[in-house]
């Protein structure tokens, strides 16, 4: 037992000499930060996706439902479009989780021990700033793309409500869909 304990110890002790060297800990460092931008690209990549998804499929249900004055297919554009929205806003969130973390874990200790460092997400850091500079250009339009087919198909289900009954339950997950992402946007927005 004891050459056991011995051989885990010098493994221990190799391992705590390599991982203590400044060139190990750089190395950590880099992979880290590139992987994390590769997640960022890739989310990235994954809302857009979601954007063009969300117009094209709840623009062609509303139409298709509008064209057909039917009550039932009017409400499931909103229910596409609030649920991709909910997707949006989650994958808006992990993108600024990470973005946080690297400001954070790696920018933060190069701008403290390199003189003229300015890390891209360090200087983009103030949420508030980001909000009032992205509201018009960004968070509005998504915004938009996830509630507008709720405004407009609602009014219109309810005025071609023929079989009521048909379209309530359509109607009632609608407004759930509503406020849960209303309230996703209100509890991520220092992420988004």
């Amino acid at each position: 037992m004891d050459s056991l304990d011995e051989q885990g110890l010098e493994r221990s002790t190799d391992v705590l000499a390599v991982t203590s060297e400044p060139k190990f800990a750089a190395e950590v460092l880099l992979a880290e930060y590139k992987t994390l931008r590769d997640e960022i690209l890739k989310k990235m990549d994954h809302r857009t996706s979601m954007v063009v998804s969300s117009v094209t499929v709840s623009s062609a249900v509303l139409g298709f439902g509008v064209e057909r004055a039917s009550s039932p297919l009017l409400l499931v554009s909103p229910l596409v479009s609030l649920l991709l929205g909910t997707l949006i806003a989650f994958q808006n969130a992990q993108i600024g989780e990470a973005s946080e973390h690297i400001r954070k874990q790696i920018e933060a200790p190069l701008i403290s021990a390199v003189a003229g460092y300015h890390g891209w997400h360090h200087t983009k850091r103030d949420p508030k700033y980001r909000l009032k500079q992205r509201l018009l250009p960004y968070h509005l339009p998504l915004i938009l793309i996830a509630i507008a087919p709720a405004v407009v198909a609602i009014p219109l289900a309810l005025t071609n409500a023929k079989p009521v009954m048909l379209s309530l339950p359509i109607l009632t997950v609608d407004l759930c869909l509503l406020a849960i992402y209303v309230a996703q946007l209100v509890k991520l927005r220092d992420l988004l």
